[in-house]
């Protein structure tokens, strides 16, 4: 019946779909790590700049397919060569290849093969673009009901769904393939989308094709290398079933074996698979140049999750020829039984609701039954916060002081525990291209700034060692502008200074992320890390500090690689990055992070290193009778759900016990999974519960002179305070005069919708749904500062939340994207269908809809939203309630406390007792909003807001005003600095840099002369 959808051709079309998301992130790929032309931007009509993990992930699918054409191209052949692309969707890669690599396509011809409705909207958008059909020589453009729709000398287009095998063979024998050809077909996440009898017969009439004699397949697709309940795994297949695009291959052949084992029994002589992780560390694959240029394209650190998305995708290789070299991996010998310790320990997982949600900070020693966890990333944004963890009840806040809210949030960073509970911060980053060099101490119970390193550090590993004092030693790690360090520094608890260790070994690499760990306060061990190359390294070493008779320090190393490599069969799984390391009773417990080439499996995910087996074997000879390592796996029996061991911590806090807790990843474009919760590592007759949780913390102090000034001084109240007009706007004419004249005003007597009137308590519970998640602001007090972050993310029912903050709980909802806050803006038509049509923007605002980023719903309770700018132009709309607003012009900026590189202030412009602080040399206006008010905020004018009634209800849309100039890259909240800003942050650092090593006086005048020059074009 005309009119009537098939479920096959519903089923067709949520493929498709996948096809669209997929040359989106490629084209983003090509914008930024391609050089011109470029094709893919005639099949993408809105680009968007992709994460760099996104980014990297699409560009080793896009490098693995590309390197399987050239190489076969390459292959000597008296034969006519093609590639057939088995479900192409858009992907340009035939015209890619004849731009760039002409001379090589001379003897090739390709054969971009999909559904026919795909097919013609790919021929309509080729006929409309020279570029192409100037590459495609004689080409034709072929009626729709045509089976090739696009003909050319050494390309053509065939609409057919691969389903229909009868018809692909009989147009491919009739009107494209001669007698003798060699042949190569490509299925790039295509043929998993098939139920498996359908991909099976695909793969088996493909062996058959060139009469069965010189036949290739390369296939690119997920697999499970630690089978579907992996943390990642588990989440990509939620991912696609979501979709309604289910994976099928995967199910039937999940590991490279069984995929291997496919092949051969569908006809094919010959397969090889490989994960793209393992190709990425082929240096015949991704050579070291390219791998290393990659990090000038844009900085990169997502390491953990580009590995775990490399590990769940393979490439494999088959070939009907009856001979072909070999490529067998090196046969690794089996550990040893004995080696397996499993069944002595046992990991216990304690994992109630809202156990948190924070990966890549640091543990902040505090008592035997508290530990700290400082910054990192929560699920927002990065943290200047820290959480308390403590295995006993009742116990409501630190022993020690935790680190004062007013050291700027940072990840991986590290923290030292020294004696008498003393404890070093050190450096960290922003994001990549922004590390910290800033050293905070605690001691006496109190926090402050100590020497700091000479250039920011991050990645970087830290111990503890006593010589005629406590020092903190520290190595490797990366700085702001990419750099991998090879340096080795110790700071001293009696001088509070840096210094240089000098060291003998030259043999040992550059790293960042490796294991550093001490054996006995003087010596240890150092392995694992990612070099310069974009590579784990895989080496051991062992270190002794010495002290010098005139005090200076000289570290000892020796390469223990090759005597472990013979000596233990599970060398090649504790070279890591990003694992842990905790010193116990029964040696070095190595906890998480990533492995080279493969991914680390359940029964390999924590292993002990027995360090006075290593000390004996170093002094007294190797032997292979020494157990030095061995796997407890996630031990004996767990019980509790798996935890994803990245960006996690560890510690011991019992000579026979390891905590482990935090970490997750964002798992490519399928989510991100949280590792909540605590984990207890002990010996498996122990008979001591997990008793350890998360505090919830009632108050966080800043307790910092800055920090304590910065929040709690006392303004006395301005006097004059200019309200912002009301004007009515007809036409669009009209607000594009507001538009230019760049001014706040109240727009009244608007139409926004029903929703002025609907929006009720119990409408929105009914319409959002009572028992929707989602995240709120839970305030500590009346005034919210993201700057101490003296309020916690709570995820909570809806319901539940309108109803404590309709009884005046301080609780404030700001929404995010409902499929993917970290990734996507929030959209009220989309993430609330049931309230979108309620809610509209006038028409004479049409530019503001034209030009919209987002549209975040807002309900508040008795709370202030900190003092802040917005980068992009917004228009906030009162719905049910009051609402208070005060704002500052751009030009104020200096005088509000803004820390260089954040959006929000740290003084409450709300006090105590109602009035508005009065901030010198600042011009403050007001707006008082009620329902059906629409308040115009222009780009960087700061601006606090306070409920004026019992509950707050608001939709604002964030447009850009601007015709370029924004952030490159992923801007969820519309907040981020435009890009000459943020590029010129990081000038500053090269300027500073560029001083050091001359005298504080002479280095200090120059910098003032260079901040009069900033002064005075600022002024113009």
């Amino acid at each position: 019946m005309t009119g009537v959808t098939s479920k096959a051709e519903r089923e067709a079309d949520l493929v498709m779909g996948t096809n669209n998301s997929s040359i989106v992130s490629k084209r983003s790929v090509e914008m930024f790590y391609y050089p011109k032309p470029h094709f893919f931007r005639y099949f993408v009509k809105k680009p968007q700049r992709r994460s760099p993990l996104i980014n990297r992930g699409y560009w080793l699918r896009m490098h693995a397919m590309a390197e399987t054409v050239r190489k076969f191209m390459r292959e000597p052949s008296n034969k006519p060569k093609f590639v057939l692309n088995l479900g192409c969707g858009f992907d340009p890669l035939p015209y890619m290849l004849l731009s760039a690599d002409n001379s090589l396509c001379r003897n090739t011809t390709f054969v971009d093969i999909d559904y026919e409705k795909l097919m013609i909207n790919k021929k309509m958008a080729i006929q409309k673009t020279d570029e192409i059909t100037q590459l495609l020589e004689d080409v034709e453009f072929l009626p729709d009901d045509s089976a090739v729709q696009i003909r050319s000398k050494q390309y053509l287009a065939v609409g057919c769904d691969l389903k229909n095998l009868t018809k692909l063979d009989n147009v491919l024998k009739a009107e494209v393939l001669p007698t003798e050809c060699s042949v190569l077909f490509l299925a790039e996440v295509s043929l998993t989308y098939m139920d498996v009898e359908s991909a099976n017969a695909v793969v088996s009439w493909a062996s058959k094709l060139s009469n069965g004699e010189d036949g290739q397949f390369c296939i690119l697709e997920q697999f499970f290398p630690d089978g579907p309940d992996h943390p990642f795994a588990s989440t990509m297949m939620r991912h696609f079933k979501k979709l309604g695009a289910p994976l099928y291959s995967i199910h039937e052949y999940p590991s490279l074996n069984e995929q291997e084992q496919r092949f051969k029994n569908a006809g094919w002589n010959h397969a090889h698979a490989r994960s793209l992780w393992d190709l990425w560390s082929d240096d015949d694959f991704v050579n070291c140049s390219l791998r290393a240029s990659l990090d000038s394209v844009e900085p990169f650190d997502e390491w953990e999750e580009f590995a775990l998305f490399a590990s769940h995708y393979f490439l494999l290789h088959a070939s009907t020829r009856s001979r072909v070299p070999s490529t067998a991996a090196e046969t690794l010998p089996e550990p040893d039984t004995q080696m397996d310790r499993s069944a002595h320990f046992k990991l216990l997982a304690r994992c109630p609701p809202g156990s948190g949600q924070r990966r890549f900070g640091a543990i902040i020693p505090d008592s035997y039954k508290t530990v700290g966890y400082h910054s990192g990333l929560g699920r927002q944004t990065r943290l200047s916060s820290t959480e308390l963890y403590t295995k006993s009840e009742g116990t409501a806040e630190a022993h020690y002081e935790l680190p004062p809210g007013d050291i700027p949030a940072r990840m991986c960073h590290t923290v030292t525990g020294l004696s008498n509970e003393d404890c070093l911060l050190v450096g960290g980053r922003a994001s990549p291209a922004s590390g910290f060099k800033d050293c905070w101490l605690r001691q006496g119970n109190q926090w402050r700034q100590t020497k700091s390193l000479r250039i920011p550090r991050f990645r970087h590993s830290a111990v503890k060692v006593r010589l005629d004092t406590e020092y903190v030693l520290v190595y490797g790690g990366k700085t702001s502008d990419g750099t991998t360090l090879n340096t080795w520094l110790a700071w001293s608890s009696r001088k509070e200074d840096w210094h240089e260790v000098e060291t003998n070994e030259v043999n040992l690499k550059a790293r960042f992320g490796a294991c550093l760990g001490s054996i006995d306060g003087t010596s240890g061990v150092v392995f694992g890390g990612i070099g310069a190359e974009g590579k784990i390294l895989e080496d051991l070493f062992t270190w002794k500090l010495h002290q010098r008779t005139d005090g200076t320090l000289f570290l000892e190393l020796t390469d223990q690689t090759e005597n472990l490599r013979k000596a233990s069969p599970l060398f090649n799984y504790i070279h890591r990055f990003g694992a842990t390391l905790s010193q116990t009773a029964w040696g070095l417990v190595i906890v998480g992070g990533i492995i080279s080439r493969e991914i680390i499996t359940y029964d390999k995910e924590i292993m002990l290193l027995d360090s006075t087996e290593l000390i004996r074997c170093a002094t007294s000879g190797w032997s292979s009778d020494h157990t030095i390592l061995s796997t407890l796996g996630l031990g004996k029996r767990l019980e509790g759900p798996r935890p994803l061991l990245v960006g996690h911590v560890s510690c011991a806090t019992d000579p026979r016990e390891v905590l482990i807790f935090g970490g997750g990843a964002v798992c490519f474009s399928f989510g991100t999974y949280w590792t909540e919760g605590t984990w207890l590592l002990q010996d498996v007759n122990s008979t001591i519960e997990n008793g350890w949780t998360l505090v919830n913390l009632q108050l966080e102090k800043p307790t910092s002179k800055t920090s304590a000034r910065s929040q709690n001084k006392t303004y006395e109240a301005a006097e004059v305070i200019t309200p912002i007009p009301r004007v009515r706007v007809q036409n669009p004419a009209q607000f594009q005069e507001i538009l230019a004249e760049g001014r706040p005003v109240i727009i009244e007597e608007s139409d926004i919708g029903p929703c002025t009137e609907l929006w009720t308590k119990e409408y929105l519970t009914k319409a959002v749904g009572g028992d929707r998640k989602i995240v709120v602001h839970e305030a500590q007090s009346e005034h919210m500062s993201f700057q101490t972050k003296n309020f916690s993310y709570r995820t909570k029912a809806f319901g539940t939340f309108m109803d404590e903050v309709f009884t005046g709980d301080r609780q404030y909802l700001r929404s995010i994207s409902a499929e993917q806050p970290t990734k996507l803006s929030t959209n009220l038509a989309v993430d609330f269908p049931d309230l979108g049509n309620d809610f509209r923007l006038p028409e004479s605002l049409s530019v503001v809809t034209d030009n919209a980023h987002s549209s975040p719903l807002r309900i508040s309770g008795p709370v202030t939203l900190w003092l802040h700018y917005d980068v992009m132009a917004n228009v906030l709309c009162q719905i049910r309630g009051g609402k208070r607003l005060i704002l500052f012009p751009p030009c104020d900026v200096q005088y509000l406390h803004v820390p260089p590189g954040a959006s929000s202030s740290t003084i409450n412009i709300f006090q105590s007792d109602g009035s508005v602080a009065s901030i010198p040399h600042t011009s403050p206006q007001e707006a008082v909003l009620q329902p059906g008010d629409i308040l115009f905020i222009p780009p960087l004018w700061l601006h606090t807001a306070s409920p004026t009634g019992d509950v707050s209800v608001a939709v604002n849309v964030f447009f850009r005003s601007l015709s370029k100039g924004y952030a490159a890259g992923r801007d969820v909240y519309g907040n981020r600095d435009l890009q000459a800003y943020e590029k010129a942050r990081s000038d500053i650092q090269k300027m500073a840099k560029s001083f050091e090593g001359l005298p504080l006086d002479i280095s200090r005048f120059y910098l003032l002369r260079l901040a009069q020059e900033l002064k005075e074009k600022a002024d113009k």
